[in-house]
């Protein structure tokens, strides 16, 4: 099968996990011997180059600046590169060309933050099916995430994301990360117009670069982690709170990433904590020095990689009850699990674990099932199999 697949970015250009997500997948089904490509926008000229078995177009991204240039940029102006983001021709006609090119028998879209949904005409103007991957909430939230300090999307994201809603029906199935992430758009009107069997939960594939499965014993001090962005969103004010609830002992808090502005606000907060700030570390270094991560996402994260890591190195998880979170952990699984934005309850379950002890914590034995749908080589295989379901489900796009 000949495959195409659209992000953003494509490695070495990383912002988050879509990007290693969807360089797995590529990666994996080449190996398993199909053609396979992947599109993404660049800051430079139009590239065509092989990655690790991947033909790679990098197609230039035709905005007023390049994504990563988006923090020098004044709200204002990356208010109107956003709504101008819509209307991209340009990234669309760059998009037909890759298409022409390579001549897929499937379109695989991901994360479209900063891509315009109107790389899907391209796509149907040459009546290739697409399979769109739910990642985010780019569709149908201006900030791709849902959460604007506590309160609902309003006029704004309506503004910032309408063709995305009319766009979408160029979609022949959708998969998602994550079942709550799923439901959140269908309940929002998205893909309607496409039967539930070909509406699906696929999670992403996650390994840890550098390791083979195992970590050394820990001794020291018990250790709690937090790997990725430093934000409220994700809940690192709540972790902080709930460290201050728990009696002094010997513990402490690794708190490996970096702030989307300034780490000041955390550090002041968790002043007379036994708290470490420990900037970028490789996450085989980080998961080698922690005996519990600590996932405490307030807004609805959709699968988080980290959690995923974690486990294929053996190392447990405490979660926010949030978006994809319970997918992973357990839905029912209270002891590990607990109501985002609450320090309280969070602390509760630090103590708990903390006083049960290194040897009652989980092993890598009981993470066995998340283990094997998130292989690559399982996560390749069950959108192979969700290709040949909508190719002949459209027997009249295939053609």
């Amino acid at each position: 099968m000949r495959i195409v697949h659209l992000s953003m970015l494509y490695p070495p250009h990383i912002l988050g996990g879509a990007e290693r997500s969807v360089a797995f997948l590529a990666e994996t089904q080449a190996k398993l011997g199909h053609q396979v490509a992947a599109a993404c926008t660049t800051p430079g000229a139009f590239v065509k180059e092989e990655r690790n078995g991947v033909t790679v177009y990098r197609m230039p991204h035709e905005t007023s600046f390049w994504a990563e240039e988006w923090p020098k940029h004044s709200k204002l102006r990356r208010g109107i590169r956003k709504f101008m983001q819509q209307f991209n021709y340009k990234l669309e006609d760059h998009f037909g060309h890759v298409l022409d090119e390579f001549k897929p028998d499937v379109v695989h879209t991901h994360s479209l933050v900063d891509v315009s949904t109107r790389v899907w005409l391209a796509a149907a103007k040459r009546g290739i099916p697409i399979v769109h991957t739910l990642r985010d909430y780019d569709l149908m939230c201006a900030d791709a995430s849902l959460y604007h300090d506590g309160k609902p999307c309003g006029l704004k994201c309506k503004v910032m994301t309408y063709t995305k809603h009319a766009n979408h029906r160029n979609v022949a199935g959708v998969a998602a990360v994550g079942s709550e992430t799923l439901r959140l758009h269908t309940s929002r009107g998205y893909f309607d117009h496409i039967p539930k069997d070909r509406q699906r939960v696929i999670w992403n594939a996650a390994a840890v670069e550098g390791s083979d499965g195992t970590r050394p014993p820990r001794s020291g001090p018990f250790t709690f982690g937090y790997l990725g962005r430093i934000n409220y969103e994700k809940g690192v004010g709540t972790m902080i709170d709930a460290a201050r609830r728990l009696p002094a002992g010997d513990w402490r808090i690794l708190v490996a990433g970096k702030a989307n502005d300034s780490l000041d606000p955390f550090i002041e907060q968790s002043k007379g904590l036994p708290i470490e700030f420990a900037g970028f570390m490789p996450a085989k270094d980080f998961f080698d020095a922690i005996d519990v991560l600590i996932v405490p996402s307030i807004w609805a994260e959709p699968l988080p990689r980290t959690i995923l890591e974690s486990y294929a190195v053996g190392v447990p998880s405490i979660g926010a009850r949030s978006g994809g979170i319970p997918d992973l952990i357990g839905h029912d699984n209270d002891g590990w699990l607990y109501p985002p934005g609450d320090d309280a309850a969070l602390a509760e379950r630090m103590g708990r674990i903390m006083a049960a002890g290194r040897d009652a914590l989980p092993s890598k034995a009981d993470f066995v099932h998340v283990l094997k749908e998130t292989s690559p080589e399982m996560v390749a295989t069950r959108y192979l199999d969700f290709y040949h379901d909508v190719l002949a489900a459209t027997p009249a796009l295939a053609a």
